[in-house]
């Protein structure tokens, strides 16, 4: 069970760059091989998908990652979304790891909610889009995945967020964490942490995860 009710978590990079200044990256790479090798590590991308310049999009390059495909990025189907992931979660070869973003971390929330979590090693939770609280212009185009769930979700989690979203503000990701009893992580003043924000290989974003996934999940992440 998840133990975790929102509670601010810290993470210590140290492990992924064994104190080696400038040499984060390699070890970054190490240890994605490393949870790769235990979990099937998923992207889940939000509205539109992720275009070239986003951080999953970097992640899938460099590290190798396996990326959830829709057919309509930009008129997205509830029914639709729900059943491609199902599939890529059910032909997994190991436990799937959610590595999800905006309405994708709304997607994967609800998808754990509907269909827990016997096939999910964890979730890491970036962003997710407030469907029932923003104002953001484009909500029309997602309404029909709301609401948000309410109650603690069937695997291990982390909500990452940023302190100037647009569609997320950080107290309602503190609330959304507590509600789902994932852990609560800070991304900075990073917007919505996405293809309109320069973040590259986001490093941060990666040690974050990976930092999490060691401390959560009863895996070995060196």
């Amino acid at each position: 069970m998840n133990l975790f009710s929102g509670r601010p978590t810290s993470f210590d990079p140290a492990w992924a760059t064994h104190g080696l200044p400038g040499t984060a990256q390699p070890n970054i790479a190490r240890a994605f091989h490393t949870l790769g090798q235990q979990v099937d590590l998923l992207l889940v991308p939000g509205l539109f998908g992720s275009g070239p310049d986003h951080w999953q999009s970097h992640w899938e390059q460099a590290y190798g990652l396996r990326r959830l495909h829709q057919k309509d990025w930009e008129t997205p189907d509830p029914a639709d979304w729900e059943a491609a992931l199902t599939e890529a979660v059910e032909t997994s070869t190991r436990p799937a790891f959610l590595i999800a973003h905006s309405l994708g971390a709304v997607l994967t929330a609800k998808w754990l909610t509907r269909h827990g979590g016997r096939r999910v090693a964890g979730a890491f939770l970036v962003a997710p889009a407030d469907i029932d609280q923003t104002t953001h212009p484009d909500v029309a185009l997602i309404r029909a995945f709301g609401p948000l769930p309410a109650t603690p979700l069937p695997a291990a989690s982390a909500v990452m967020a940023s302190s100037n979203d647009p569609w997320l503000s950080l107290p309602r990701a503190r609330e959304l964490a507590g509600h789902w009893q994932s852990d609560f992580l800070e991304a900075g003043a990073a917007g919505h942490i996405g293809s309109s924000e320069p973040l590259g290989l986001w490093e941060h974003g990666a040690t974050a995860m990976l930092d999490f996934a060691r401390r959560r999940l009863p895996l070995r992440v060196q």
